[in-house]
């Protein structure tokens, strides 16, 4: 996008906090070295908040950068490679398993979750973990592969992490039907807890 900001400092000193948009952090009831992330949430990728919130439930920490203009959020996108707020870092400074849900277009492919960024073995498992649970997944060959360094899901402890790409409808239907939106859910958060205690072994 042309016409997305540089960084965090542009969108501030052009926008409004609270009123063009806001930062949702939420700690998480136990202390573990997992985060769950939507950078583009609120009204700029629609549900993929929702999708976060409900992954990270009470116990993981969450964070949430949202849009809430009443029109044009997509203005507010920025790419996740220069995503830079700083209460967003401080908080991955801590966390060695990040994942971060994005949203993309359908194009032709309106059911596939586009999986991308740098942590091979939580990559692998969160389609493993969606693929059992009856969701399609691509890891490959798509245009989100989410593997620079300054990519915000790749800025934890261990520089790499996992990022989903929702497609659309299927955003739409996991907003609409809690039963679909909790299977998601629950599938990508045992891939989590799966390599987060593998992950905290490690850093520990």
């Amino acid at each position: 996008m042309d016409n997305e900001f540089p960084n965090f400092a542009a969108l501030k000193a052009a926008k409004t906090e609270n009123v063009d948009y806001r930062i949702v952090v939420r700690r998480g009831a136990r202390t573990g070295s997992a985060i769950v992330m939507a950078p583009h949430g609120g009204k700029i990728e629609p549900r993929t908040s929702l999708i976060a919130e409900t992954i990270a439930g009470r116990d993981l920490d969450m964070y949430c950068f949202e849009g809430l203009m009443p029109e044009s959020n997509r203005e507010l996108h920025i790419t996740s490679r220069n995503f830079d707020e700083e209460s967003a870092l401080e908080l991955l400074r801590t966390k060695s398993t990040v994942v971060a849900i994005h949203g993309r277009q359908d194009r032709d492919d309106p059911s596939t979750v586009y999986l991308g960024g740098k942590d091979a073995a939580l990559v692998s498992e969160i389609a493993w973990r969606l693929r059992e649970a009856d969701f399609q997944t691509k890891k490959d060959n798509h245009p989100f592969p989410g593997i620079q360094d300054s990519n915000i899901v790749n800025r934890g402890l261990t520089g790499k992490g996992a990022q989903l790409e929702v497609p659309l409808s299927l955003r739409r239907r996991l907003g609409s039907e809690p039963e679909l939106l909790g299977k998601f859910c629950r599938a990508v958060r045992k891939a989590i807890d799966i390599v987060d205690a593998r992950n905290g072994s490690i850093v520990s």
